[in-house]
């Protein structure tokens, strides 16, 4: 048996480095209303680095970032912040390249002299803390423009050097390449001897490495020079491979290798002549096959020198540098200002035109999947829009939006949030307008989808006569809206009755097969997996598609067309409001209800909340017996469950009554969680889980006093510890009622309510937060037997917990996508076991997760994380690298 491991992770401008997600210690921060990213950089920077804890290394010529004296070196959270616990190491020049160690020391390269009170030739390690790693200099006589981490520790580092000279030994001939020791100390059995500078370095997973520069010869170790025109690779000891030649005319500035092996490269050229062939066309990008053949199918064509390359994990291309248009294949010009994205097929991905003023030199993709890119720019005009400021850095959506503060500012209370997988969120409530970021009103009706920029996606107008309460993302596409409306006019058009529920397509029209016509108020809804929609409200019967009317009473389970599922009818007596599925198909609900009466038998008294079978029936082991609503449901994935309300004690199965404010803990069996009181002053609202157990509620109450303690003054928000203690760092002070919370993928928080001040700004009822914490995911291969592997999907930090087990799904296009199977629960994310991966070729991989959301946890969106994976192998045993 051979095990290994693969993260689908990042390859970023003219250096390659694999981030391992690492398990990092919660650190808590303020957060931010004012929420986009804009650290403001006061010159160019060259490079970008990303850290397993998402914390961003940047380099460049600046002296200010951030608002902050910081001389062409710093490190930033998250959320664009400086990082106060990384050293003040001022940099006398350049830093051009970083690299960051297992270890978590970080390796610089550029044109300086001094790094903070040290001299440091052009090459310089730092630790963790950003403070001078003492032991390590191995003084380069010149610019050092790329570092390539290997596997086993060693440092292999390309630029405009002619020699080494470490820890002030004597001067090592080492020309433009050379590999380094851990200590610093330089490797004497490899010597490639470029003839000209490197500017980009890429390790293969079988050892080799590839390099890129202004080279056209290399004589290792000695010998007699070797052709290598701008490109070459070299076997393990710094030999040339002779099989590989691609010869490119000019200049190759950046290199991105495939998992399926294939390479990128990026530059100045105009043609490559692979193996002394004839010359073909290809303007500053081409793809070469594993033998350095050209890639035929592949030919972006760009009209200016690209320098940086970036793969996404779905095999999507980013390239940037002094780029204005694109003609792939031939084709017309297509314009892309200094940045682009290619499909896998090298066409221009229509959706992504971020143009930047000025030239893009750096790119580092984020584990949540946004890109960010510095340079030379002053602004960016997103996909066609107006000029935004932003200095030589910024951060892309996955769209190609720049991360931009989001201020909705709807004219009413926000009830219904619900995250889509594209970044963009759906809003319900009492509005019937918005004004996004001061601008004029806009007409929307008690539903609005903004985009991942917060700006109003101005194609989605379902345009609800009332309020809409719930909003629940199906994995479709369609959005199902529960509420008290009675029709909708989508798009201007006519008026269609639709009460109190309704579905809609992607695009905001009527999915005019589905009615199942409640007869009052719809509040919660929870969609399981075989597609059937769990609701709960005000309602006592549905009369689906213009029927007859069916007796529910507040609580109802449909099938996918929205007809009554005829086997479930718990019938409560009073209104339910809120849901949680739990991953045994069992359902907990929460309200104002006293007993329950399934399937029409007896009463069984149930005060507030309930856990029902599949079929119905009342859990009889389960009866916490709150004195008052429950109106917040969150089950965190030990199999405990969150409560919120305004409740004052419960009495679990007919116990004493034991006090707990509005907030409270259930084990598995409905038993009070003893050990967890925050006690809040008055009601809860709304729940959100975090991966590291940290939680998050909104209501109208103004202090908590966890366990017996003193009061802790947080106005309508809180972020607790999972132990219940209040986060200290966490204080929004909103100015009034939060009734709906969601977390994106990205981990900032979104908040709808009946406020109009967050965090010291203005903010009418919607608000988003960032935090210096980072979303950290990854999906990855971790074991391989008997023609099975097993894929693991990683989460950590400041996202969404998940509300029910992830589905993984299969692709070979990446287009249409199966269902493989359920993930199961492991510790710091899920795992499928027994997938089958086909060898060889390129395919892909998807995990999409439930997130709970909204007033009463009542609404519910998706996240997804997509990769492209390719594996080799031999009679079963993969060769690509793995361990």
């Amino acid at each position: 048996m051979t095990k290994y491991a693969r993260v689908f992770g990042f390859l970023a401008g003219s250096c390659l480095w694999l981030l391992a997600l690492l398990a990092i210690p919660a650190i808590s921060y303020a957060q931010n209303a004012n929420d986009g990213f804009d650290p403001n950089a006061s010159s160019t920077v060259l490079a970008l680095a990303v850290q397993p804890d998402g914390k961003t290394i940047v380099g460049g010529s600046f002296t200010t970032i951030a608002g902050q004296t910081r001389s062409r070196l710093a490190r930033l959270n998250a959320d664009g912040s400086l990082d106060g616990s990384f050293a003040t190491t001022n940099v006398d020049s350049t830093v051009q390249v970083i690299a960051v160690q297992a270890d978590g020391r970080i390796v610089i390269g550029g044109a300086f002299a001094q790094v903070g009170a040290y001299l440091r030739n052009h090459i310089a390690r730092l630790n963790a803390d950003g403070s001078v790693d003492t032991a390590f200099d191995p003084n380069a006589s010149g610019t050092v423009n790329a570092l390539a981490l290997q596997p086993n520790g060693k440092l292999v580092l390309g630029g405009q050097f002619t020699s080494l000279s470490p820890n002030g030994g004597g001067a090592l001939i080492r020309n433009r390449i050379a590999r380094l020791d851990a200590d610093g100390s330089v490797d004497t059995a490899f010597d490639p001897n470029a003839s000209g500078a490197v500017y980009a370095l890429a390790l293969q997973p079988d050892g080799k490495m590839l390099l890129g520069g202004g080279f056209t010869s290399l004589s290792p170790n000695g010998g007699s020079a070797l052709t290598r025109n701008h490109i070459a690779r070299l076997n393990a000891d710094g030999s040339v491979d002779n099989a590989f030649d691609p010869s490119a005319n000019f200049a190759v500035f950046a290199l991105a290798l495939q998992l399926d092996g294939k390479l990128v490269l990026g530059g100045q050229f105009t043609a490559l002549s692979p193996n002394g062939g004839s010359a073909i066309a290809r303007n500053a990008i081409a793809r070469l096959n594993t033998n350095g053949s050209v890639d035929p199918a592949f030919d972006p064509k760009a009209n200016n020198s690209v320098f940086a390359l970036a793969l996404q994990p779905d095999g999507k291309l980013v390239l940037s540098g002094d780029l204005t248009t694109l003609s792939p294949n031939g084709g017309v010009a297509i314009t892309r200002n200094r940045i682009a994205r290619l499909n896998t097929d090298g066409s221009v991905d229509a959706m992504f035109n971020p143009s930047a003023s000025a030239g893009v030199y750096a790119l580092a993709l984020q584990p949540d999947g946004k890109m960010l890119m510095g340079g030379s720019f002053v602004s960016l005009s997103p996909n066609g829009g107006s000029a935004i400021t932003r200095n030589r850095i910024a951060r892309l959506n996955a769209d190609g939006s720049a991360d931009t503060v989001l201020n909705p500012n709807a004219n009413n209370y926000i009830f219904a949030l619900a995250v889509q997988p594209d970044g963009k969120l759906v809003l319900g409530g009492g509005f019937t307008a918005l004004s996004p970021n001061g601008g004029g009103a806009i007409i929307r009706n008690h539903i609005a989808r903004l985009n991942a920029d917060g700006s109003l996606d101005m194609t989605f107008d379902p345009n609800a006569n009332s309020v809409v309460i719930a909003v629940a993302l199906q994995p479709d596409g369609k959005l199902l809206l529960g509420g008290n409306f009675t029709s909708l006019s989508p798009n201007g058009g006519p008026a269609v009755m639709r009460n109190r529920l309704v579905r809609l397509n992607a695009d905001g029209s009527l999915d005019t097969a589905f009615n199942p016509n409640p007869d009052a108020a719809v509040s919660a809804l929870a969609l399981q997996p075989d597609g059937k929609v769990l609701m709960g409200g005000n309602f006592n019967s549905l009369s689906p598609n213009g029927g007859g009317a069916i007796s529910r009473n507040h609580i109802a389970r449909l099938n996918a067309d929205g007809t009554v599922d005829m086997t479930f009818n718990p019938n409560a007596n009073d209104v339910v409001i809120a849901l949680a599925l739990q991953p045994d198909g069992k359902l907990v609900l929460g309200g104002y209800f006293t007993s329950l009466s399934p399937n029409g038998g007896g009463p069984i008294a149930r005060s507030r909340i309930a856990r029902l079978n599949t079929d119905g029936s009342v859990d009889a082991i389960f009866n916490p017996n709150p004195n008052a609503p429950v109106s917040a449901l969150a089950l965190q994935l030990d199999g405990k469950l969150l409560l919120g309300g305004n409740f004052t004690s419960l009495s679990p199965n007919g116990g004493s009554a034991v006090t707990r404010n509005c907030i409270a803990r259930l084990n598995d069996d409905g038993s009070l969680d003893t050990a967890f009181n925050p006690n809040v002053d008055s009601s809860v609202f709304a729940l959100a889980l975090q991966p590291d157990g940290k939680l998050l509620l909104g209501g109208n109450f103004t202090s908590l006093s966890p366990n017996g303690g003193g009061s802790v003054l947080r106005n309508h928000i809180a972020r607790l510890n999972a132990d219940g203690s209040v986060d200290t760092a966490f204080d929004p002070n909103a100015n009034g009622d939060v009734y709906a919370l969601a977390l994106q993928a990205d981990g900032k928080l979104v908040m709808g309510g009946n406020f109009t001040v967050m965090g010291a700004l203005t903010r009418n009822n919607l608000a988003r937060l960032s935090t210096p914490e980072a979303s950290l995911q990854s999906v990855n291969i971790v074991g391989y037997s008997n023609g099975a592997s097993a894929i693991t999907w990683n989460r950590a930090g400041a996202g969404p917990e998940l509300a029910l087990p992830p589905q993984l799904l299969f692709s070979l296009a990446g287009s249409t996508y199966g269902a493989v199977g359920t993930m199961q629960r492991i510790n710091n994310g899920w795992r499928y076991s027994g997938f089958v991966p086909p060898l060889n070729q390129n395919f892909y991989l998807r995990t999409r997760g439930q997130v709970s959301s909204g007033e009463y946890n009542g609404s519910g969106g998706l996240i997804e994380s997509t990769v492209q994976v390719y594996l080799s192998g031999n009679d079963g045993i993969f060769a690509n690298g793995f361990d």
